[in-house]
C-alpha cells in the first residue's frame, strides 16, 4: 500500500470513528439534533473525498468496498444537499460505515 493510500484509509477510518460516536446515543438523539446532522453529512463527505484520492490500484485490491457508491454519496451531499435523506444517512453511518471500516482496518494490518 502506498503512502497516499495508507494516509487516506487513516482518514476514512478517523472518520468513521467520529461517525460512529455521533451516531451512539441513538436514531431519536439523532434525529432532534440538526447539528449531530450535519456533523454526520461532513464526516460522510470526507469518507467521499479520502476514497475517491486512493489509487486505483489499492481499490482494485479491495473489490468488496462499495468505492463508487462512497464517492457518490459525497458528490450527493456536496452539489445536491436539498435531496439529502437522514433516513439514508443513519443507515449509512450505522451499517456501511462501520462495514467499510473493518473492511479498511483489515488492509491496514
Amino acid at each position: 500500500m502506498s503512502r497516499s493510500d495508507e494516509l487516506r484509509v487513516a482518514d476514512v477510518l478517523e472518520a468513521a470513528a467520529q461517525l460512529a460516536a455521533l451516531v451512539a446515543e441513538g436514531r431519536e438523539v439523532f434525529d432532534s439534533d440538526s447539528t449531530r446532522q450535519r456533523a454526520a453529512e461532513r464526516l460522510l463527505e470526507i469518507i467521499g473525498e479520502a476514497s475517491n484520492a486512493m489509487s486505483n490500484e489499492f481499490k482494485g485490491e479491495h473489490p468488496d468496498v462499495a468505492w463508487r457508491h462512497v464517492v457518490n454519496l459525497r458528490h450527493l451531499l456536496a452539489h445536491h444537499y436539498h435531496r439529502v435523506d437522514m433516513d439514508q444517512i443513519w443507515t449509512i453511518a450505522t451499517i456501511d460505515v462501520p462495514a467499510m471500516a473493518e473492511q479498511l482496518a483489515d488492509a491496514l494490518e
